[in-house]
């Protein structure tokens, strides 16, 4: 599951780098809406890509990165939850929902992870 999850954040840490220096106007193409500084996007970008780092060191043990579940659970529910609300308030398309709900499903899993080792402690 963790690899899985490394994956999903390296795969999009290298679009998201990429694509803006092919063609910005991909993103507007599915509804996305840029900043006028691409700072805080790239900054995203990279920490996408340390969190996928992360799930893969949780991968290789559980119980010796078991602090890093509880991190890992919170930032995948947490954007979940800011890419909601844009779309909610009109600031972004329902794909980056559906796009986000990929991270809402790792932070319900690793909250399910989290839980059933607390229980074998």
């Amino acid at each position: 599951m963790y690899i899985i999850a490394a994956l999903w954040n390296w795969v999009l840490a290298v679009i998201f780098l990429i694509l803006p220096l092919i063609s910005m106007d991909y993103f507007t193409l599915l509804g996305l809406v840029i900043p006028n500084t691409m700072l805080w996007f790239d900054c995203f970008a990279g920490l996408v890509f340390a969190f996928g780092l992360g799930f893969y060191f949780i991968s290789e043990s559980t119980r010796h990165n078991y602090g890093f579940i509880k991190v890992s659970a919170f930032e995948k529910t947490w954007v979940f939850v800011v890419g909601l609300l844009f779309y909610l308030t009109g600031g972004a398309s329902i794909w980056v929902v559906l796009i986000v709900s990929g991270d809402m499903i790792f932070g319900l899993l690793f909250i399910e992870d989290y839980m059933a080792i607390r229980r074998a402690s």
